[in-house]
């Protein structure tokens, strides 16, 4: 239902800036017109479904989050409109893109809401509602509980709870105890069995799981474990064997990889084509006539799955025997006059744009280390090589919020390696996007790590 609402908000929308912005035109080229809209549901549909939009709702993240994910749709149906104008000259004046984003994002917001504040009518009726009991009475057993009763949207009814004796906890009524449980399924309408107990064996979920499917209703498993990980760990199969990865890594799926790796090879392309093709020999003579040394500094640092590369960067030092073992400070007198300029504009990172079209780097990552960093923070930090799983970049989530430069305590790392690896498993397009706009911003106003 939520799939076809959307998909009519995206076609009403269309036909109405079409007369909006042409009404004495409205039925020209009515072929192209409409190829494009087919284009813009298949699109939608694309969208919708690989940010997993129309998952379960009952167990979705908040108004929010859905709020977002249909504003990063909106995005690209936007572009693809300007794809299409663009490539097969089509009949749309310039302003249609922003009349059409505005309305979307209006009928989209009302609609959700509307459909959202409907429903939760609904199940506050009684209605709609899915029939629960819970098995076990500890912490899982007790988050559990309190999630639903918080979130009236869910749409779920707790029963009650079946365990061994009646406790002294606040899951609704006590309903039996567990030989008991086969009786209460055929007597009771019941859509879903919640195992949360602690420590549970397999042939207990076997027997429990033959008890449900008996009754012909659905049953969950709320692993013990998902305190010590929190929402961290995610369910694949390892050919036809399940597995219970503890982490979740968005870069390890293909389609986020292609979209990553086509954002680097572009970016970087465009910035090396417009920008450097100019800029580096301007920067080079600036540093050749400043000091006595080689225009480009290389070393070497550890990239994805801790492979060694080198790293290409102006040079912004004299040049020196320390500068594999001692990374710049503040006042640092190894800091050439043209290069405190580059550092702190940063310009002096640009020939790693190169890095990332070789494959090297990202344009967004965990920021390299030199190799005597790496061996010093293993030994202080336990995850700290876990930032490794994925190409280090040329700025970061680390960078952007605060973490940049010098590291003059300990906590500076251990914070730094903590936004990385938050990075690692939070990976959007658009975080991507976020993170090169906030760099642009802070190079603008200037940081006060940027020496």
């Amino acid at each position: 239902m939520r799939l076809i609402a959307d998909l009519s908000v995206v076609a009403f929308t269309y036909i109405l800036c079409i007369y909006i912005v042409r009404p004495d035109a409205f039925l020209v080229s009515a072929k192209t017109k409409f190829f494009l809209l087919l284009i813009l549901l298949f699109v939608w549909f694309f969208s919708g479904t690989s940010s997993k939009l129309y998952n379960d709702h009952r167990i979705r993240p908040g108004f929010s989050i859905q709020i977002y994910k249909t504003l990063k749709g909106v995005a690209m149906l936007c572009l693809t409109v300007v794809t299409v104008s663009f490539f097969f000259n089509t009949f749309l004046p310039t302003n249609f893109v922003f009349i059409y984003a505005v309305f979307l994002s209006v009928c989209f917001a009302t609609e959700k809401y509307i459909i959202n504040r409907f429903v939760l009518y609904l199940r506050k009726k009684g209605y709609n509602l899915r029939h629960v009991i819970i098995l076990g009475h500890g912490n899982t057993a007790m988050q559990f509980y309190q999630l639903v009763n918080h979130n009236p949207h869910l749409g779920y009814d707790i029963l009650g709870y079946f365990e061994d004796s009646e406790k002294d906890c606040e899951l609704g009524p006590y309903l039996g105890s567990m030989p008991s449980l086969g009786d209460y399924l055929k007597k009771h309408s019941v859509n879903e069995v919640i195992i949360a107990i602690p420590g549970i064996t397999i042939n207990e979920i076997e027997e429990i799981t033959h008890v449900v499917d008996k009754a012909g209703m659905r049953v969950r498993i709320i692993p013990d474990f998902h305190f010590q990980f929190y929402n961290r760990y995610e369910f694949k199969q390892f050919g036809n064997i399940p597995t219970v990865s503890l982490r979740k890594e968005p870069l390890e799926e293909t389609h986020n990889k292609v979209i990553k790796r086509t954002f680097d090879m572009v970016f970087s392309l465009l910035v090396l084509l417009l920008i450097c093709s100019w800029l580096f020999p301007i920067i080079a003579i600036l540093i050749k006539i400043n000091s006595n040394g080689p225009v480009l500094f290389k070393q070497k640092r550890l990239g994805r799955d801790r492979k060694e590369f080198w790293c290409y960067k102006f040079r912004s030092m004299y040049v020196n025997h320390d500068s594999d073992r001692k990374m710049a400070t503040k006042g640092d007198s190894r800091i050439t006059p043209v290069g405190r300029i580059l550092r702190k504009t940063s310009l002096d990172e640009f020939p790693q744009f190169w890095n990332v079209l070789m494959g090297n780097m990202s344009i967004v990552g965990p920021r390299p280390h030199m190799s005597i960093q790496n061996e010093q923070y293993q030994e202080i930090i336990n995850n700290y090589l876990v930032r490794q799983l994925i190409k280090p970049g040329i700025t970061g989530w680390a960078q952007v919020n605060g973490y940049r430069g010098e590291i003059e305590v300990d906590l500076d790392i251990k914070n730094r390696v903590s936004y990385d690896i938050w990075y690692l498993e939070n990976w959007s397009f658009f975080l991507d996007i976020k993170i090169v706009y906030l760099t642009v911003w802070n190079i603008v106003k200037g940081e006060d790590k940027a020496y």
